[in-house]
């Protein structure tokens, strides 16, 4: 009865209009009625003063089978009615899908300032309102781009798979098992590859049972490789499962119109009726005490010119107000000469002079907000912007956090850029929300100077922005880093000790385990639930507040972020690098502080990235997040052997480049005249081609091309030092192809190379597995590097090396028992077919007793037999057979594949495993391992032996 209750949950799936014979209603009614019967009576008996339970099971067995019977009659009826119901509603959508074939992806494309941004908003809360009606609910996930790092590919599809896991919790264990797989089989964090973030989300979007819609809006504000690799993961998901629809907003353009080729669209066009409702809708708002005459004018006058750009109506509206023009005359004579929406800028350029009239300082101070806002890289806080403003002009004797506090003026700051800014809480003074009220403000900005927006001549130009960006980055950065330098962040201690405490506790292993919260098997339907169960975690959660230890209200932003601006600041604008050694100083308190804030740019107590202070020094960040010229400008003017640095600095600098960073910055290390002797090592080869060879994709990338080159470097000291033989080995066990190419380039033409390569020296003393080159290739299976091997003069020597445990290179197949492999060696050593090693082992007795799959080990056998003529017996010649005779081994084992290659194809007699039992009837001569497949074991070397079992 109970697993019949749902189908009620069917019909307000279906809704009314699809019922308009009323059968569905009809056949409901008797249902509900049962269910009410049923729950009356089952009351009744239940809560009774009766004493004896069996005089309660006797009323329950008497009364409840009668209705529940009626009920399972009645719920049956309803089916059907919903079964025809549903095939109506079926028809209906196959309507609207054949009328768009390609309805998966939606793009609406509009110029800047059209509302393209107030037009996502409103499908995102149309489709979150729908959803609430549907069963089972969609799962709606959606991300606002800006052009900065939430614009960003990995930015993006951490934000889709945050939401996703949010509404269905039960993807949280995948995605734990997941991580951990990646992590452990790649070395890398997949939360920082965006290939693996996009294999995960296709993956589980593919396999959901509900339908997701995905909503991106200003696809166009994301960088040109994170537009491609976006749209790639959502089109291929789309074209695999029609449950994934998706809606893109953005400016048209043309290399997104190619990506997105196919896609349903819509066009902004501009209408005159569209922008007299908007701008009605504005006047009325913001200029509601003038006069209906004045209003009226106003409406119409920019009803003419709007063009579709809201943003420019709103400015218009603000300039108005501001101005507070009152009289019909004067309103005329602004309206007529107001800048169209395609000068914008001068619109700007008023509002600014406005805002700061003729006083310099309110000129330069709101200028300096403007750049600041402009290449942040998220909203900042009203104190934020306040502090960051006051960096400007401080003077330097000022070195504490309470001498900086005497010059900040938060409020003056944010009343000058009133019109520039979105909606603000002013209540609130520390929440991240100061950001400009449009891109096309920012995109203003990053080429003109405010104060020069009146002035200056061809905005458009793209070269301004190259030029003046990395400048602007360049200035917050020295805001960051002079705030960073203050007495304050190298004597505090960003934890209280009650925030340490509370820190370990969090990150022991097992912390809420025993949590009663029922949150865990809760099911999210929608991103509204999702955003509650954030909230009520998030008050669960321990923050920090570093202004309370006396770290001041600027230092979040500036530990969290200074290594971006840092790592797009410009050459020409790094005037002295001695402060980014101090703020990086080894082992100082003030690393350790902003290391600790960095990893927690939420203020949480837990960490949202793992960064161990530890392992850091200025040579080692750097190189991780600064250009080239900032690492060559670093190495120059410093000694790595001071106190700044760790006592492994290179090291460990190498290490994390491999691990996280460019490693085109190895090639900078390698070369450098000081420090380079440190770094072209035998083991420093070893480490890129370790990481090369555990990296997914890109492994002929140009940065991989030009680190490899770089052995070049070193041939004289291979051959001086006789390193030449065992870095081709090593090459060759990390499968790194490009490595052995270049050495037998170099040996083509350089005889002493050639010898010092071929050498036949014993290397297993390294370890019982190491082989010479060709023994190493087929060990660890790389086919690409043996077949290039087999081709080069003089590897003969090594073709033949047999190890001090007497192992030839076949010996060395049986580990993969690769077919392909085993017939490349016989083709040119086929004399090692019947080479034993030290212990008496064939090649074909280690091939029947791999661990390799059974198919390939069969198929190897197969080969050695035919193409390489191999003694099926391996050379034992004992009566009637040996112990560790092939066929016998095979037979314990109980691999009858095997048995059967031996026997038909390489001529095995199958008698010599058998004997006599004492009842006179064939057995095997040993004992099979698994009992189970004993018998039949015995049934197939009999048949092949031709005789009864």
């Amino acid at each position: 009865m109970l697993e019949k209750v749902a189908i009620i949950d069917e019909c307000d799936t279906l809704g009314q209009k699809l019922d308009a014979g009323n059968s569905v209603h009809k056949a409901l009614v008797p249902v509900y009625k049962d269910l009410l019967d049923f729950y009356i009576a089952a009351h009744k008996i239940l809560t009774s003063k009766a004493f004896v339970l069996a005089l309660v099971c006797d009323q329950l067995r008497q009364r409840l089978p009668t209705i529940v019977s009626s009920f399972l009659e009645h719920a049956k009826q309803l089916e059907s009615r919903i079964a025809n119901a549903t095939v109506e509603l079926l028809t209906e959508i196959k309507k609207v899908l054949q009328a768009n074939k390609n309805s998966e992806r939606l793009v609406v494309f509009g110029n800047m300032g059209c509302g393209k941004t107030i037009i996502t908003a409103h499908v995102i809360e149309e489709l979150i309102h729908r959803n609430k009606s549907r069963l089972p609910r969609a799962l709606v996930c959606y991300h606002y781009c800006v052009n900065n790092e939430t614009g960003n590919v990995l930015y993006v599809l951490s934000s889709l798979i945050l939401q996703l896991l949010d509404q269905q919790e039960g993807l949280k264990v995948e995605f734990d098992r997941w991580y951990e797989n990646i992590r452990k089989s790649e070395l890398v964090d997949a939360a920082r590859s965006s290939v693996d973030l996009g294999n995960f989300f296709s993956t589980c979007v593919e396999n959901l049972n509900r339908e997701m819609l995905v909503v991106i809006d200003g696809l166009d504000e994301c960088d040109s490789e994170s537009q491609k690799e976006l749209i790639t993961v959502l089109v291929s998901v789309s074209q695999k499962t029609t449950r994934l629809k998706v809606f893109v907003s953005s400016r048209p353009q043309e290399g997104i119109e190619k990506l997105l080729q196919g896609s349903t669209e819509i066009r902004w066009v501009p209408t005159r009726e569209r922008d007299a409702i908007i701008v009605g809708h504005t006047v009325e708002r913001y200029l509601g005490e003038l006069s209906a005459t004045i209003q009226s004018l106003v409406t119409e006058r920019l009803s003419q010119l709007a063009q579709g750009s809201a943003i420019w109506v709103k400015l218009t509206v603000e300039l108005i107000q501001k101005r507070k023009i009152r009289a019909i005359g004067p309103m005329k004579t602004f309206l007529a000469g107001i800048p169209t929406p395609a000068a914008l800028s001068q619109l700007y350029a008023r509002l600014f002079a406005h805002q700061v009239g003729d006083d310099l300082d309110n000129e330069q101070l709101a200028s300096n907000a403007l750049e600041i806002l402009a290449v942040a890289r998220r909203p900042l806080s009203i104190m934020e912007l306040g502090w960051a403003v006051t960096l400007n002009d401080v003077c330097a004797e000022v070195r504490t956090v309470k001498e900086l506090e005497d010059y900040v003026d938060e409020k003056r700051a944010l009343s000058l850029l009133q019109p520039f800014l979105s909606q603000i809480d002013f209540q609130d003074v520390r929440k991240f929300q100061v950001k400009l009220v449009h891109q096309s403000l920012k995109e203003l900005i990053l080429r003109e100077v405010p104060s020069n927006w009146a002035r200056s001549q061809n905005m458009a130009d793209e070269r301004r922005v190259q030029k003046r960006q990395p400048e602007l980055e360049a200035a917050l950065l020295r805001k960051c880093v002079k705030y960073l330098l203050l007495d304050d962040m190298d004597q505090n201690d960003l934890f209280s000790e009650e925030s340490a405490n509370a820190q370990l506790h969090q990150e022991l292993a097992g912390a809420g385990l025993f949590d009663d919260s029922d949150n865990d098997d809760q099911q999210l339907d929608s991103p509204e639930k999702g955003r509650d169960v954030d909230e009520k975690q998030e008050t669960k959660h321990l923050y920090f507040d570093p202004s309370e230890r006396g770290f001041g209200e600027f230092f979040v932003y500036a530990a969290c972020f200074w290594l971006d601006h840092f790592r797009v600041n410009a050459p020409i604008c790094l005037r002295d690098i001695s402060n980014i050694v101090t703020l990086c100083r080894a082992k100082s308190k003030r690393l350790q502080n902003w290391i600790e804030q960095y990893c927690r740019p939420d203020c949480t107590i837990m960490r949202k990235f793992d960064l161990n202070s530890d392992h850091l020094d200025p040579l080692v960040l750097v190189s991780l997040y600064g250009s080239e010229f900032a690492l060559e400008k670093l190495l120059r003017g410093h000694d790595l052997g001071g106190k700044e640095f760790l006592n492994n600095s290179i090291e460990e600098t190498i290490r994390q480049i491999l691990r996280f960073g460019d490693i085109s910055r190895l090639r900078i290390l390698f070369r450098d005249s000081r420090f380079g002797p440190r770094v072209r090592t035998f083991g420093f080869f070893c480490e890129v081609m370790s990481e090369w060879a555990h990296s997914r994709g890109g492994r002929d990338s140009k940065e991989w091309v030009g680190l490899f080159d770089l052995v070049v470097d070193i041939f004289d000291e291979l051959i001086r030092e006789e390193w030449g033989n065992e870095f081709l080995c090593q090459a060759v066990s990390y499968g790194c192809l490009p490595i052995v190419e270049r050495l037998f380039d170099e040996a083509a033409h350089n005889p002493a190379m050639r010898n010092e390569l071929l050498r036949d020296p014993q290397r297993d003393c390294n370890g019982p597995n190491h082989h010479q080159s060709v023994g190493e290739a087929v060990w660890c299976n790389h086919v690409d590097i043996l077949r290039y091997l087999l081709q080069q003069d003089g590897i003969e020597v090594h073709l033949r090396h047999r190890d001090s445990g007497g192992y030839n290179v076949l010996h060395k197949t049986a580990r993969y028992s690769n077919p392909q492999v085993v017939s490349l060696l016989l083709s040119r050593f086929k004399e090692g077919v019947h080479q034993a090693n030290n212990g008496g082992e064939t090649p074909l007795w280690a091939l029947v007793g791999s661990t390799a799959p059974s198919a390939e080990r069969t198929e190897s056998v197969k080969i050695l037999l035919v193409q390489g003529g191999a003694d099926v017996r391996a050379g034992y010649t004992a009566e009637p057979s040996d112990w560790d005779e092939p066929l016998r081994k095979a037979v314990r084992y109980g691999d009858l594949a095997m048995c059967r290659v031996l026997v038909e194809v390489g001529g095995a007699d199958p008698r010599r495993v058998l004997r006599l039992g004492d009842d006179g009837r064939p057995c095997l001569m040993d004992p099979v391992v698994s009992t189970e497949l004993a018998s039949n074991v015995l049934d197939t070397i009999c048949s092949l032996a031709g005789v009864s079992p």
